[in-house]
């Protein structure tokens, strides 16, 4: 039981992994949809793992940038970018949840395939990009803890 009803309560690892398992479902859904129409499986771009990579490094600059503000200076915080900092942290543990578990999905959609030069390609570029939307995981539970208070830590630490 949370200490105060109006604390907020770091992303639990159950949602992260219930957001990835639904990831993995609608896409597992929607790629036997498309491969029960006959049609053409979806191509990939390049470009998605690339910009999944720099929305985690920027993510990863956020989350240090907050870390200094909030933990080494002490800085008295500002609530509506307190807020802002906390909801764009929460939107990368799950977004970055649901796309590694539908993007991992993609990706072994093709194993049965691995023949043909388009399913490989496939197979390649959805793991890079599985591996892309890990980090953007990684960036915003970084960026969530940067958000804690300092007396958070120190609580947690036994320091006080």
């Amino acid at each position: 039981m949370p200490d105060s009803p109006s604390r907020v309560q770091p992303t639990r690892l159950r949602a992260l992994v219930l957001a990835a398992l639904v990831g993995a479902g609608l896409t597992f859904l929607v790629m036997l949809s498309v491969s029960s129409f006959g049609t053409t499986m979806p191509v990939v771009p390049w470009t998605t793992p690339v910009l999944m990579f720099a929305g985690a490094a920027a993510a990863a600059v956020l989350a240090r940038v907050t870390h200094v503000r909030n933990h080494v200076v002490r800085r008295p915080p500002d609530v509506n970018r307190s807020l802002a900092t906390l909801a764009i942290a929460k939107a990368l543990l799950i977004g970055g949840s649901l796309l590694a578990g539908g993007y991992l999905v993609f990706a072994l959609f093709s194993v049965g395939h691995l023949d043909a030069p388009l399913p490989r390609d496939r197979l390649v570029i959805g793991l890079v990009t599985t591996v892309a939307a890990v980090g953007v995981v990684l960036a915003g539970w970084a960026l969530e803890r940067a958000c804690r208070t300092p007396d958070d830590d120190e609580d947690e630490n036994g320091d006080t």
